[in-house]
C-alpha cells in the first residue's frame, strides 16, 4: 500500500517505521533547524536529537557532549580528540590502560542511556568542573548499590580521570610498562610460548615472526588485555575495525574468536584472507547478512591483509584525522590522494575541505552512506554527484567541483 503524500515516519531512532505508524503531517512535529525531519512527539524529538544535531547543524561547531552521547549510543569509544579529553578517556588510556575506556563508556552510557541524563547537564558538568560530583550524586540517588552494576564501584576507584587535572607523567610511564609487558606475555602464551619466559626472550619471538603472525600477535595481545587496536594503527583496517561502527561489540567478537581457536588457525584464516569463515567455523556471527555493515566487513577482509579498496584506505585515514592531535593529523596515502581528490588541492585550507566532506559522508552521516556504494561513484568518476545527494555543498560547490575530480572512469586500451 502506498503511502499519502501527507504522511510522515517519526525519525526517531527508537520508533517502529512501519507503515502502519504512518500520522499525517498535521500531527507530527517538524525539526525547526533543518525542516526536514519529523517527529511524533516533543520528547522523541528530544532523545533522537543527540544524532540528528549532526545532520542539522553540519558543518557547524558541535559540543563535545554529542559526540559522546553519539557514540554511547552507538557502543563505540569515543575517537574526536576533544572529546576524549573532556571526558576523561584521552587521561584514562594514558595513566590506566586502554581497557580503562571500556569501562568509562559503561559509566557513560549507564548515565545517557538508562538513567536519562540530559546531553545539557552532562555537558554543564564538564564545563563547571563538577563531573566527579555529579555522577556520584546521580547514581547514588537513583540507584540502590546492588543495581549500580560494575562499572560504577571502578569509577569510584579512578574517580582522578576526571578531576580536570593533567596527566601525572610517572603515572602514565609505570602504567604504560607495566600494560606492554601484560599484553606481551598474554599474547605470547596464546601463541604457545611459556609463561616463565624472560620479557627479552618474548621480545625477540616476537620480533622474529613472519609479519602476519606478527600482527595476530599483536591483535591477540590487545584483546587479552581488555582493550582493541585503534585507529592510529594499520590492525583498525587490517582486521575490518574501519567497516564497522561498533568497534566494541567488534573487539569482543574477536575476543570470542580466540577463545575458540587456536593461534596458528587464527594466523592461517588471516593470510588467505578467510577471517569471515574462521567466524563462521565457530558460529560466532557479527551481524545479519542483510546488514550493509556485514558486507562492509567481509569486503575489508576479502582483500586483507594485502589489499583494499581505497575507501577503506580513506575511511582509515578519516578515522584516524577524528581521533589525531589536531596539531600533528596524519596524512592521506597516494591511493587516496588521487582516488578522492586531494591530489587537486592547492593549499591546507582545501585538503580541510575534502576532510570535512568525507568526515561529513563517512562518519556523521554513516547511518546513510554505504563506503562501497562511494567506492562505486569514484570508479565511475562521479564523486560530486555522489557528494550532492547526502551533503549540502554550498558555499563551496565551484570548489568542490574542481576537487572532486578524479582519472576515472578509465578509458578502456585501444585494442
Amino acid at each position: 500500500m502506498n503511502s499519502s503524500s501527507d504522511e510522515r515516519h517519526c525519525a526517531g531512532s527508537s520508533c517502529d517505521e512501519d507503515e502502519g505508524n504512518l500520522k499525517s503531517s498535521s500531527e507530527m512535529k517538524r525539526c525547526a533547524g533543518c525542516r526536514k525531519v519529523w517527529y511524533c512527539t516533543t520528547a522523541c524529538q528530544n532523545d533522537h536529537w543527540r544524532f540528528h544535531i549532526f545532520d542539522c547543524k553540519a558543518g557547524q561547531a558541535i559540543s563535545t557532549v554529542y559526540y559522546l552521547a553519539r557514540d554511547m549510543g552507538n557502543d563505540l569509544i569515543p575517537v574526536h580528540h576533544q572529546t576524549r579529553v573532556d571526558y576523561g578517556f584521552e587521561k584514562a588510556e594514558r595513566m590506566v590502560g586502554g581497557n580503562a575506556q571500556n569501562k568509562l563508556c559503561g559509566l557513560y552510557q549507564g548515565l545517557l542511556r538508562y538513567l536519562d541524563v540530559p546531553c545539557k547537564d552532562l555537558r554543564r558538568w564538564q564545563k563547571e568542573g563538577t563531573l566527579i560530583e555529579n555522577i556520584k550524586a546521580t547514581y547514588e540517588s537513583r540507584l540502590p548499590p546492588q543495581n549500580r552494576g560494575g562499572y560504577y564501584p571502578w569509577f569510584l576507584e579512578h574517580q582522578y580521570l576526571l578531576d580536570g587535572k593533567p596527566v601525572n607523567e610517572e603515572m602514565e610511564i609505570r602504567q604504560t610498562d607495566g600494560q606492554v609487558e601484560s599484553m606481551l606475555r598474554r599474547g605470547w602464551v596464546y601463541a604457545g610460548g611459556a609463561s616463565s619466559d624472560s620479557l627479552e626472550r618474548i621480545r625477540s619471538g616476537m620480533e622474529a615472526l613472519p609479519e602476519h603472525k606478527r600482527s595476530c600477535f599483536q591483535l591477540c595481545s590487545a584483546l587479552l588485555t581488555g582493550t582493541h587496536p585503534p585507529p592510529a594503527v594499520e590492525l583498525w583496517l587490517k582486521f575490518g575495525f574501519v567497516a564497522r561502527d561498533d568497534e566494541l561489540d567488534h573487539a569482543r567478537k574477536y575476543k570470542e574468536l580466540i577463545g575458540n581457536c587456536t593461534f596458528d588457525e587464527l594466523c592461517e584464516a588471516y593470510e588467505t584472507s578467510s577471517i569471515p569463515a574462521l567466524f563462521d567455523s565457530y558460529d560466532i556471527r557479527f551481524l545479519d547478512e542483510w546488514d550493509g555493515r556485514h558486507h562492509c566487513f567481509l569486503d575489508v577482509m576479502s582483500g586483507s591483509p594485502t589489499a583494499f579498496k581505497s575507501v577503506w584506505v580513506l575511511k582509515h585515514y578519516i578515522d584516524q584525522l577524528d581521533a589525531a592531535d589536531p596539531h600533528s593529523p596524519p596524512t592521506p596515502a597516494p591511493s587516496v590522494q588521487w582516488d578522492y581528490g586531494y591530489v587537486n588541492c592547492k593549499n591546507p585550507e582545501e585538503v580541510k575541505l575534502l576532510d570535512k566532506l568525507y568526515a561529513q559522508l563517512l562518519r556523521e552521516k554513516a547511518r546513510d552512506v554505504n563506503p562501497l556504494e562511494l567506492h562505486a561513484a569514484c570508479l565511475k568518476g562521479e564523486l560530486l554527484e555522489f557528494a550532492k545527494r547526502f551533503v549540502t555543498l554550498a558555499p563551496w560547490t565551484a570548489k568542490y567541483t574542481r576537487l572532486l575530480k578524479n582519472a576515472y572512469p578509465l578509458n578502456p586500451p585501444p585494442f
